[in-house]
């Protein structure tokens, strides 16, 4: 955890004061969710994904594509089996229209939940339970505690199952005869995890409250302190936001999809519209140049 914070204080919004970030990162994640315009949606994977290139760097993000495309596909085609609306009609499945507008809004709706993946893996990695301790620990401690033990615990369950992983492979315990004995090995690895989880969690407990915890009145120290830098960025940030949530949320710049796909503006207006969507999504970038020539 102290590792991967000292790496992120390098890159991007690893810079910012954790307020500014936790503003920036919020934002982005309500400006991907409430539109289902299919160019701004676009704009915002391509900025999840070149941000996360940035921090993981191309080859552990390759692990993500995977899902990401199975994403795609089960939302694409659970649409187009539950949604029968829409003019052009592929085929029918079980008397059932199966069209083409189906398709391209669960398409259309998979890149978006694709996005707002990527940019709720952003904000885990850049806001850690250190800084959310230090943003939510004087106003709502219990809320804060609860928010960093879950960010905590995500990637510390990752990194034990492939300690047991490692652990039972050096046992000979890697050899899967067939589907059936692969899935009852990962059971047991899992259920290996859970248990080593649920001790370590009451070993937690016990310390704290030996530690005196909910006794009294909380004291907490942080180092952050906000500079003159973070200010303008987040000046910047509320000025650039405020056009990116006029083209989400304008009338003007609706898509819509039934009964045939179309839009209310031309392209060529939409994409001068979303000049500025893009680049509020794009600021990380500019933000770790700026930080680094000051």
């Amino acid at each position: 955890m102290v590792l991967r914070d000292k790496l992120l204080e390098k890159r991007g919004l690893g810079f910012l004061h954790p307020v500014c970030a936790f503003i920036y990162l919020v934002m982005a994640l309500i400006l991907t969710m409430f539109t289902m315009n299919p160019m701004l949606i676009g704009i915002s994977l391509v900025a999840g994904i070149s941000y996360e290139i940035h921090i993981m760097g191309l080859y552990r993000f390759r692990r993500y594509i995977p899902w990401l495309i199975l994403i795609f596909i089960i939302t694409t085609l659970g649409n187009m089996v539950i949604s029968h609306n829409g003019a052009h009609v592929l085929f029918r499945l079980n008397d059932n229209r199966v069209t083409l507008e189906a398709g391209f809004y669960g398409a259309v709706f998979g890149l978006m939940f694709a996005a707002a993946f990527l940019w709720c893996d952003i904000t885990q990695r850049i806001i850690t339970g250190e800084k959310i301790t230090y943003m939510f620990g004087s106003v709502a401690p219990n809320m804060g505690l609860i928010i960093s033990m879950t960010l905590h615990y995500i990637p510390m369950l990752r990194k034990r199952l492939e300690v047991v992983h490692a652990a039972q492979v050096s046992m000979g315990r890697g050899d899967y005869k067939n589907r059936w004995d692969r899935a009852k090995q990962w059971g047991k690895e899992f259920s290996i995890v859970i248990s080593w989880s649920l001790e370590n969690a009451i070993d937690t407990s016990a310390i704290m409250s030996t530690m005196g915890y909910g006794t009294g009145k909380r004291t907490n120290y942080s180092n952050y302190r906000i500079k003159k830098a973070d200010l303008w960025f987040l000046f910047i940030v509320l000025a650039l936001a405020i056009p990116a949530f006029i083209v989400v949320l304008s009338l003007e710049f609706k898509v819509y999809y039934y009964p045939t796909f179309g839009a209310m503006c031309s392209l060529r207006h939409m994409a001068f519209g979303s000049i500025g969507y893009l680049i509020y999504m794009f600021i990380p970038f500019v933000a770790e140049r700026f930080f680094k020539w000051h």
